[in-house]
C-alpha cells in the first residue's frame, strides 16, 4: 500500500481519565473490545495448539458472542512510528495503529502469503511483540461505501469503522462463515472496505472494573 497521511495535529486531546467509559475517545493505550457491526460479534484470539492456522504455532483470530478477557485488546503505537503519541493521546483518523492481545501480549497481525482456514481470503492472526513489524500497522478510518473518506477528527467509541492492514491494503473483516463446532466465526483480511462486513466498532473497556465483574 502507498504512503499514508500524515497527521501533524499538535492539539490532540489527552486526559488522564482514559480508563472511564465515560471518555468517548479511543486513546493510544485504552483497553478496547472491538465488535463486528453486522453480526454482533467480538473480536477475539485463543491459542491455536487445537486449531489449524497455516503460520503453525500463532494464534489464531476469530469472533465470538461472548466477551470476556480473551476479547480485549489495547490500542498501541504502529511499529516504526516516528511521531511518537503519548499513552492517553486520542486517536486521529488516518492514523497507524497496533492492536494488541490484553491476554497473549500477542499483536493483530496480516500477511499476504498466508490464507485464511475457511474462505481462503488473507489470514489474520496474533504474533508475538518481540517480533514486531509493519504487517502489525493498521489504518484507522471512517467506514465508507465508496473510495472517499472523512478522516477528520477522532476515533471514538461506537463510531462505524474499518481497519486497513498497512502493507496490503485489504481491510479486517468477518462473515457468518463458522470455523469450528464452537460457534467461532472467521476473522479475514479481505476487499477495499465497502461492505457491511467490513464495519467494526469500539467499546471503551475499563479493565478494572471489567475484572472485578467477571
Amino acid at each position: 500500500m502507498g504512503t499514508t497521511e500524515k497527521y501533524e495535529d499538535t492539539s490532540i486531546p489527552s486526559g488522564s481519565s482514559s480508563s472511564s467509559t465515560t471518555d468517548e475517545y479511543i486513546r493510544f493505550g485504552s483497553c478496547i473490545a472491538l465488535q463486528h457491526s453486522t453480526t454482533s460479534r467480538y473480536l477475539s484470539s485463543r491459542s491455536s495448539d487445537n486449531k489449524e492456522s497455516s503460520k503453525g504455532n500463532k494464534d489464531q483470530v476469530f469472533a465470538t458472542r461472548r466477551k470476556s478477557e480473551y476479547e480485549l485488546w489495547t490500542v498501541l503505537q504502529a511499529f516504526d512510528e516516528r511521531r511518537r503519541p503519548k499513552k492517553d493521546d486520542a486517536v486521529p483518523y488516518n492514523a497507524q495503529i497496533r492492536l494488541g492481545h490484553v491476554v497473549s501480549r500477542r499483536n493483530l497481525r496480516s500477511h499476504p502469503d498466508y490464507i485464511s482456514p475457511i474462505s481462503n481470503q488473507q489470514e489474520v492472526i496474533c504474533h508475538d511483540d518481540n517480533t514486531s513489524d509493519l504487517n502489525d500497522n493498521w489504518l484507522v478510518q471512517r467506514h465508507s461505501y465508496t473510495n472517499h473518506y472523512d478522516n477528520s477528527g477522532y476515533w471514538l467509541a461506537n463510531d462505524a469503522i474499518t481497519l486497513r492492514h498497512i502493507q496490503t491494503g485489504a481491510t479486517l473483516h468477518s462473515h457468518s462463515i463458522m470455523l469450528d463446532d464452537d460457534d467461532n466465526q472467521e476473522v479475514t483480511c479481505y476487499g477495499p472496505g465497502h461492505e457491511e462486513n467490513d464495519k467494526w466498532k469500539a467499546e471503551r473497556i475499563d479493565i478494572n472494573e471489567f475484572i472485578r465483574s467477571s
